[in-house]
């Protein structure tokens, strides 16, 4: 309740207005019940809601002798468009100057959704024109419903129970309300068996929520363990790629070896094609000094007896000759030997030197392709942690979802519980129906 308006017990402030309906003033409703509803205007959202609520319940207000009207601070011009075209039973009057406004405290001059116009309130007036009861709206959208002020006028029993109109009319309204409670306990029933109905799906969507849960959180375990091994074999080939390298680069260096010690066996060869030249001079000399022991022989053996020493010194020299001989044709021979095997080393030297270029260019393609399965593997890995974060934001998403499902759960246990308590409700006020319809029977 707010601190504003006229306070409960005072006299109500007599007005005199035009209305949708003529000239209307208080002393017009003077005898029986009035209830006045202080409105911002017909162009107000929430007047616009609660205008044709109180029009559904006119009806209601008049079969309990109780009057109902509404004012508003504007011109009649302004609000007669709205009343014709929404068919507004009950008189609205045109506070144009906001005098009666004033006079029943609920005017506001300006505010941050207002300006010289009504804060919604509700008025009960007795058959006195005593203000029983107020209600001043704390903001625009702050007002009773058409229900509650009825609820309200029972409680004040500001009604006569001995108005013929409504005697006659109870029968007619105790079945009435019999049968719109055996309705509302008809569908209370149907909106029970729905909810449980809701109830055992949502429980079959935990289920399956849960177990969806699970297999995400084991193939985000099972992407992230094959992310680590792919990582792990992408590193491993690197590491191999850089072996081979290495291994490529130790085969150059051999190559280059190879290549310098063929230049070393060509000057070998040069050498001992010198060497061999030399033994052949050496043959030669052999000969040459065989052919001068035969000679100096041949003349010691004519000088006789004074030649003696002479042919034994040709005898040496003849043997030395023939040891010179022998020894050359051996270094000859051993040359030729040489030169056999450093030709047959020089045949195995470069087939050896083409295999080891073949197996650079192996190598060579091999690093290559090594290293390109390496980067494949590596954005292999990068996509399965992308595929895993995603897997893993589904998982929560999953988990979100389930927890919103216990929600849900909770709220329709809540509403089963509170309809159950409706139903429970409905069966109690049949029975007082019956009870009062008999009664009212009775005193027929």
């Amino acid at each position: 309740m707010a601190k504003k308006g006229l306070s409960i017990g005072k006299k109500a402030a007599p007005f005199r207005l035009d209305s949708t309906q003529g000239m209307k003033g208080l002393e017009d409703f003077k005898g029986k019940p009035l209830v006045i509803i202080f409105l911002r205007g017909t162009w107000c959202h929430n007047c616009q809601k609660q205008m044709p609520e109180l029009n559904d319940y006119y009806q209601r207000f008049l079969d309990k002798g109780v009057n109902l009207i509404a004012i508003a601070g504007q011109k009649l011009i302004n609000i007669k468009p709205y009343v014709d075209a929404n068919r507004i039973k009950f008189p609205i009057l045109s506070d144009e100057t906001r005098e009666v406004i004033k006079s029943y405290e609920v005017f506001t001059p300006i505010k941050w959704d207002s300006f010289r116009i009504a804060i919604p309130s509700t008025y009960i007036i007795d058959e006195n024109q005593m203000i029983r009861y107020s209600y001043i709206g704390e903001n625009q959208a702050d007002r009773p419903s058409a229900k509650e002020i009825l609820e309200v006028i029972d409680t004040l029993a500001i009604v006569s129970q001995e108005d013929a109109s409504i005697q006659e009319e109870l029968p007619v309204f105790l079945a009435n309300m019999k049968s719109t409670l055996e309705h509302v306990n008809t569908s209370a029933g149907y909106v029970t068996k729905s909810i449980e109905g809701n109830l055992h799906n949502i429980e079959g969507l935990k289920g399956a929520s849960q177990r969806n849960f699970e297999h995400l959180e084991g193939a985000v375990d099972n992407y992230q363990k094959k992310s680590g091994e792919l990582t792990e074999f992408s590193q491993q080939l690197n590491t191999t790629s850089h072996e081979f390298t290495d291994i490529q680069q130790m085969n150059e260096q051999l190559s280059l070896n190879i290549q310098t010690t063929r230049g070393l066996m060509d000057e070998l060869i040069s050498m001992t094609n010198v060497v061999n030249e030399m033994s052949t001079v050496i043959s030669q000399i052999s000969r040459q000094t065989k052919i001068l022991a035969l000679n100096a022989s041949i003349e010691a053996a004519r000088a006789g007896e004074h030649g003696k020493g002479f042919a034994v010194v040709a005898q040496e020299v003849s043997k030395l000759a023939h040891g010179t001989e022998e020894s050359a044709g051996n270094i000859t021979a051993q040359l030729q030997a040489i030169d056999e095997k450093i030709n047959q080393s020089f045949s195995s030297f470069a087939t050896f030197e083409d295999t080891m270029n073949t197996v650079r260019e192996r190598i060579s393609d091999n690093s290559s392709q090594i290293l390109a399965i390496s980067e494949g593997i590596k954005s292999i890995a990068d996509d399965s942690l992308l595929l895993g974060d995603a897997l893993n934001q589904i998982k929560e998403s999953q988990h979100d979802a389930q927890i919103d499902l216990s929600k849900i759960q909770e709220v329709e246990t809540t509403i089963n519980s509170e309809v159950n308590d409706i139903l429970h409700d409905m069966h109690y006020h049949v029975d007082q129906l019956n009870a009062l319809d008999e009664r009212a029977r009775k005193k027929k």
